[in-house]
């Protein structure tokens, strides 16, 4: 397996960021793009890309106006991510992916597999989020831009939320090294959720044909994410009992193992 590496490839929005791990010499297994959640970036995937990335390329882009990718000139929305994910295949040259995301990712990935069914495989979600109407109002309201606050109470309000949802064993040095990724973009950094909470995500899913596997942890989505039962065409919902964020850290191997299971098993 090679070492971790981080690119560039250019796409409608200007450059795109990616980590990437690949496994010495050729590999059949079907390349695995990794989408991550909001406000955040590609760095959620750093411990988990050497593990699944031992048999197969494994690529983990940061969000257009996340991370270090350029940011789109204006409100995107969930079709503009995925379109700008296409991007990457096309940059890459890579004729069929598997894909996984993260919350807003999870919903980016519908998305690029719904745009691009011929190409996209297979596809992971973490968490499938179907909101009612009254849910939709209070996150909107929660994840709104918050006003840069010259003592720096926006930031500690932040740090709370994440402290919040730490999973077990997701220690507070784990959750600051992810936390930077959270105070970068400060205009732009609520762009993602805005997105995500405009999306139809309960009538998107069930267009999907793929095969499809969604992760349900113990998180802020848990619940939202059972009602993905029954909505998905050729797809099943697996639950993680005690995870929550930071189980890609925390739990690595076991996660991969499970992904790995489904990406490379039968239908």
């Amino acid at each position: 397996m090679t070492a971790l590496t981080k690119h560039y490839v250019d796409g409608r929005f200007g450059q795109i960021h990616y980590r990437r791990v690949a496994p010495e010499g050729v590999s059949s297994a079907t390349p695995l793009l990794m989408f991550h959640m909001s406000p955040n970036s590609g760095r959620i995937y750093e411990n988990f890309l050497p593990v699944i990335g031992r048999d197969r390329l494994a690529i983990a882009p940061d969000t257009p106006g996340f991370g270090d990718s350029n940011s789109p000139p204006s409100l995107p929305r969930i079709e503009d991510y995925a379109a700008a994910m296409g991007d990457l295949m096309d940059g890459l040259k890579l004729r069929q992916v598997d894909i996984m995301g993260f919350h807003t990712g999870a919903e980016t990935c519908v998305a690029l597999a719904n745009a691009r069914p011929q190409q996209v495989r297979r596809v992971v979600l973490i968490s499938a989020p179907i909101f009612t109407e009254d849910e939709l109002k209070k996150f909107r309201a929660h994840y709104a831009h918050d006003d840069i606050s010259a003592d720096g109470s926006h930031i500690v309000k932040r740090w709370k939320g994440h402290l919040h949802w730490a999973g077990p064993g997701w220690t507070k040095e784990m959750v600051a090294v992810q936390f930077c990724d959270a105070l970068r973009n400060p205009l732009t950094s609520w762009w993602g959720h805005n997105a995500a909470f405009s999306y139809d995500m309960g009538n998107e899913i069930t267009k999907v044909q793929q095969p499809m596997m969604a992760l349900n942890p113990d998180d802020d989505l848990h619940a939202q994410t059972l009602r993905a039962e029954g909505r998905m065409q050729n797809g099943r919902i697996v639950h993680l009992k005690g995870w929550s964020h930071g189980f890609l850290d925390v739990h690595a191997e076991r996660a991969g193992a499970i992904v790995r299971e489904f990406l490379d098993g039968p239908v």
